[in-house]
C-alpha cells in the first residue's frame, strides 16, 4: 500500500520510540561490526525489526513507553499585547455565539493527535482511539482511549480552531467553543498511514457516533477504501468537512485530492486575511467553500503554549466549527441541510462561484439565520429558519352599511355641536341687522338709556375739516374764546 499524503506538512515529523534490544544482542552485533556507524545503523534496524514484531499481533497494545514523543513541536506564550483571536472579527464569531456555542454536538479530528493536557481544551476532548501501523496482514491495531498526546501538533491545532474554550481577553478560541472534539490519532502520523488504516480512523468516528467529521489530510489518487468509508460517513448522517490540499495545482493530481474531491464531502479551500486565495490551495470545480488559511495563532501540544501556521487544513477546521454551531442550532437538519446552508450562506468572492473559493468564505452567523429557498414542495423552509407567518384572517368589526351608518351619525353630530357654538354670533348678527359696527342704540326696560352715538354721516364730514375751531386772534385770551363758543344752557326753575 502506498502511504497518504498529507494535506499540510507538518512542522516536525516525530519517530516512535523503538525498543532496546537486550546487551547479549548487542555484544553479538558490535562484534560483527566494530565500526560505530556500523553499530550505530544495525541497532536501529534491529529496534525497527523488534517494534515489528512486538506490534504485528492484531490487537496488541503498544508499549507504553512508545506513547511518549522523541521529538515534539511546543509552542510558546501568547504576548500580553497579544489581542483577541482574528477569527473573531474575520468570522463575526461574537454574533454567532449569541445564537449557537456547538453545545452538545461532537467534532472527530482524523489526524496525529490532540494534546488535551492544554489548558484551552480542557473538558472539551473525549476518550478518541489510537491506531498503530503495524507490518502484518492487518496494517494496524487500534487501542481506547487514546493518549493525551500529539507529536507533531497537527491535530491539537485542528481541534483547537474547532473547539478550542475561549481564554482571557478572547485570545485563543474556537468557532464552536462550546463544542467536544473525539480525536483519532495515528501514531505514525496520518501521512505515514496506508489507506485501509484511513479508512478504519473514519469508521472509528461513524461507530463513535459524531456529527461533523474533520479530514485535514489529502490524497492524491482515489482509493477504493477511503471512498468507501466516506460513503459510510456520509449515510450516517455525519458532515463530512475535507481539506483542499496545499499543492497550488502542481501535483500528480493536477490539484484534485481526496476525500475533498468526493461527492457530499465540504471541501474547503484557504484565503489569507484580505479575503484573496492562497497560491498553495488546491482549485478546481470540486472545491465548495472557503475559510482563512492564516497564518493563525494554533494551540500547541506540550504545555500552554500556541504557535502559527497556515493552510487548508486549519482552514477545513473552520468549516468543521461552524458546521458544530449550525448541527448545534438545528438538530432537526440533515446532515446534507446542513451543508447546504453553510454553502448557500458562504460570502462570494470576487461576487461570484469560482474554483479557487467555491461559493466563497464561510459565515457562521449567516448560516446560522440564513434562509432557505421556500419551493412549492417545502413551504416550511426546511424546518430552519423563521416560518412565513400567513396574514391575518379575521373579520374587521363592522361592515360595509354599519361603517356607512356610523360615520353619517358623526357628520350630523359634528354639524350639531358647530350649530350650537355659532348661535350667539348668529344672534347678534341678527340684532345689527347683518351688519358690521355697534348695536344699536337700545336700552334694556328701566334701565339708563344708552350713550348718544354719533351718526355714521357725522363721522365722514369730520374729515373734511369743518370741526376743526378758527385759530386764536393774538391778544385774545384762549379760555375766553372757548367759554363764547360754548352754547349757555339755562335750568329751568
Amino acid at each position: 500500500m502506498s502511504p497518504v499524503t498529507a494535506a499540510v506538512t507538518p512542522t516536525a515529523r516525530a519517530t516512535a520510540p523503538r525498543p532496546r534490544p537486550s546487551a547479549r544482542t548487542r555484544r553479538r552485533f558490535r562484534a560483527r561490526y566494530p565500526g560505530r556507524a556500523h553499530r550505530g545503523a544495525v541497532a536501529a534496524l534491529l529496534a525497527a525489526a523488534v517494534t515489528a514484531v512486538t506490534l504485528s499481533v492484531p490487537g496488541a497494545t503498544a508499549p507504553a513507553h512508545a506513547q511518549s514523543c522523541r521529538t515534539q513541536v511546543r509552542g510558546e506564550e501568547l504576548p500580553d499585547s497579544a489581542g483577541p483571536h482574528p477569527l473573531i472579527d474575520l468570522l463575526g464569531l461574537r454574533h454567532a455565539w449569541d445564537l449557537s456555542t456547538g453545545d452538545g454536538v461532537t467534532v472527530a479530528v482524523v489526524d496525529s493527535g490532540v494534546d488535551a493536557r492544554h489548558p484551552d481544551l480542557a473538558g472539551a476532548v473525549t476518550g478518541g482511539s489510537r491506531f498503530d501501523v503495524t507490518r502484518d496482514a492487518a496494517e494496524f491495531t487500534r487501542t481506547t482511549p487514546a493518549a493525551d498526546e500529539d507529536c507533531e501538533g497537527h491535530g491539537t491545532g485542528i481541534a483547537g480552531l474547532v473547539a478550542a474554550r475561549r481564554a482571557e481577553g478572547d485570545r485563543m478560541t474556537g468557532v464552536a467553543p462550546a463544542a467536544r472534539v473525539h480525536p483519532i490519532r495515528s501514531v505514525d502520523g496520518v501521512d505515514r498511514a496506508t489507506h485501509n488504516t484511513v479508512a478504519a480512523m473514519i469508521d472509528d468516528a461513524v461507530d463513535a457516533g459524531v456529527e461533523v467529521l474533520n479530514l485535514s489530510l489529502a490524497v492524491v489518487e482515489d482509493h477504493a477504501p477511503i471512498r468507501e468509508a466516506v460513503a459510510r460517513a456520509v449515510a450516517a448522517d455525519i458532515v463530512v468537512v475535507a481539506a483542499a490540499g496545499n499543492e497550488g495545482n502542481s501535483g500528480p493530481s493536477g490539484g484534485r485530492v481526496y476525500p475533498a474531491a468526493y461527492p457530499d464531502v465540504l471541501a474547503v479551500g484557504a484565503v489569507d486575511a484580505a479575503g484573496r486565495p492562497l497560491d498553495a490551495s488546491n482549485r478546481g470545480p470540486w472545491v465548495d467553500l472557503a475559510a482563512y488559511g492564516g497564518p493563525l495563532p494554533l494551540v500547541a501540544p506540550g504545555g500552554s503554549g500556541y504557535r502559527t501556521d497556515s493552510g487548508t487544513s486549519f482552514a477545513a477546521a473552520q468549516v468543521s466549527g461552524a458546521a458544530a454551531l449550525v448541527r448545534a442550532r438545528y438538530p432537526d437538519l440533515t446532515a446534507a441541510e446542513t451543508a447546504e446552508r453553510l454553502v448557500a450562506s458562504a460570502a462570494p468572492v470576487g461576487g461570484t462561484r469560482n474554483d479557487r473559493t467555491g461559493a466563497g468564505i464561510v459565515d457562521p452567523f449567516g448560516a446560522l439565520t440564513h434562509l432557505p429557498h421556500l419551493g412549492p414542495d417545502d413551504p416550511e423552509g426546511e424546518g430552519a429558519g423563521i416560518a412565513v407567518q400567513p396574514l391575518p384572517t379575521t373579520p374587521p368589526l363592522l361592515d360595509r352599511t354599519e361603517a356607512l351608518a356610523l360615520a353619517s351619525a358623526g357628520a350630523l353630530l359634528l354639524a350639531l355641536l358647530l350649530g350650537l357654538v355659532a348661535a350667539p354670533g348668529v344672534r347678534r348678527a341678527a340684532t345689527r341687522g347683518w351688519r358690521t359696527g355697534p348695536l344699536p342704540d337700545t336700552a334694556p326696560a328701566g334701565g339708563p338709556a344708552p350713550a348718544p352715538t354719533r351718526p355714521r354721516g357725522a363721522a365722514l364730514e369730520r374729515l373734511d375739516g369743518s370741526d376743526v375751531p378758527p385759530p386764536v386772534p393774538p391778544g385774545r385770551n384762549r379760555a375766553a374764546v372757548a367759554r363764547s363758543r360754548t352754547p349757555t344752557t339755562h335750568r329751568s326753575r
